[in-house]
């Protein structure tokens, strides 16, 4: 059941920035990953875009977040995480991915008229309000992809430099060096990001309709 806190923290994770251009042009596919698992070739420019073919587009910017992103055979969505640890910041991100896929595909099954299409083939909310969600479970197939990760100084920015590989310190704006600080929850933070796909093949509209356990409004 996707819980106020649950839903407060996905448009927390949405204000995280950009999705990261290195590992989104990059990450690593699971060994069992279908086939047709959508892939994406890098379109430069401000922001960078990730272009999956069939028209879906997404900006590597705060707008792949909280967006039901529709190819002709899947749907996709994005989630980040952040913390001073990269298991945590992880885990966040793929919660996070797996709750914006319930919650947009139970809004499009049942109140389609909350969201509105935006340009690379997704679907937002029109309201921008998380009231507006249709709230709910839905038991669906698979998971994230584990996330790849950032390390970042401080409270980073999307546009924040990268300081370095994880687990083995980091370089600070005054060139001092941490080595253990991931490890021990310090001066550095991880942000995480991870993709989830479903396939049309197992998850339809009507599928949702069928299966979802939606909470009475009012």
């Amino acid at each position: 059941m996707q819980s106020r806190r649950t839903i407060l923290g996905l448009a927390g994770s949405a204000a995280l920035g950009a999705v990261p251009l290195g590992w989104a042009a990059t990450a690593a596919l699971p060994k069992d990953a279908p086939a047709d698992t959508p892939k994406a070739t890098v379109i430069a420019g401000k922001p960078p875009i990730l272009d999956f073919g069939d028209g879906v587009r997404v900006p590597c910017d705060k707008s792949a977040f909280l967006t039901l992103w529709e190819g002709p055979h899947y749907w996709l969505t994005f989630g980040a995480g952040r913390s001073h640890y990269a298991e945590q910041a992880q885990g966040q991100a793929v919660k996070y991915a797996k709750s914006a896929m319930k919650l947009l595909l139970m809004t499009l099954a049942f109140a389609p008229d909350r969201l509105a299409p935006i340009e690379g083939h997704g679907w937002r909310l029109r309201s921008r309000d998380i009231k507006d969600f249709v709230k709910g479970d839905l038991e669906l197939p698979g998971n994230p992809f584990w996330p790849g990760t950032d390390a970042f100084m401080g409270f980073a920015t999307s546009d924040a430099p990268a300081l370095g590989s994880l687990g083995f310190g980091a370089q600070s704006s005054s060139g001092t060096t941490g080595g253990t600080d991931l490890l021990t929850g310090s001066w550095i933070y991880v942000d995480a990001f991870s993709a989830y796909v479903i396939f049309k093949r197992d998850v339809t509209l009507a599928w949702v309709r069928q299966h979802a356990q939606v909470l009475p409004t009012g």
